[in-house]
């Protein structure tokens, strides 16, 4: 393709150095917006073309200039003024029980740019902030002791020749391992109560 029809700020843009990961050149880009603008070309139709995915087609089809757009933060970094920095210390020595968020409110109307941020770095740099000890946790094993049981339930197909299912209520001694086991067509709560009831004249005495 020539230069038909490209000014001379368009054959400038070529020489320039692109990024080092682009995957277009910048003429390549202003080819891709020319001729999408032409309204006979789609996304992908210039994706095939210029061997690229496209979303980056897209991107660079809607961009007014093939220049790459810089990565900075759009706003510039708020730097601490020693007069900040000397108004938060100031304030703190004053009333010590306010937090970052009140005095950040309160000299609002001194420094416009401060904020909470930036008066938590100034009172931890002080040291006036003090890390929060979490509670030491404190690992108990379960004292299984001669008193305790535990029950289990079994959902079990009743035996052949019978349908539909059978219960094995079984009550287990804790401390010995012990276990007592009964098989009911039900597992309703007076049924697992007589279950219970009548373990205690197996299992080892609860005394």
């Amino acid at each position: 393709m020539g230069l038909v029809g490209y000014t001379k700020f368009n054959v400038y843009l070529w020489h320039m150095k692109i990024h080092a990961k682009a995957a277009l050149t910048f003429r390549q880009r202003q080819e891709i917006k020319t001729l999408y603008e032409t309204g006979n070309f789609s996304y992908q139709s210039l994706a095939i073309r210029f061997a690229t995915t496209s979303k980056t087609v897209q991107k660079w089809a809607k961009r007014k200039t093939p220049q790459d757009v810089s990565s900075a933060p759009k706003q510039p970094c708020k730097r601490i003024t020693e007069a900040y920095e000397s108004a938060v210390l100031s304030y703190r020595q004053q009333e010590p029980t306010h937090g970052k968020v009140r005095i950040a409110h309160e000299l609002k109307k001194h420094f416009a740019e401060g904020s909470a941020s930036s008066v938590h770095l100034i009172l931890k740099k002080a040291g006036l902030i003090n890390p929060k000890a979490s509670a030491p946790v404190e690992s108990k094993a379960i004292n299984v002791g001669r008193h305790r049981t535990q029950m289990d339930i079994q959902h079990l197909p009743c035996i052949a020749g019978s349908q539909g299912f059978e219960y094995k209520i079984s009550i287990i001694h804790l401390s010995t391992r012990i276990k007592y086991s009964e098989i009911h067509d039900n597992y309703e709560s007076k049924t697992v109560a007589g279950v219970f009831e009548r373990s205690l004249d197996v299992l080892p005495p609860f005394s």
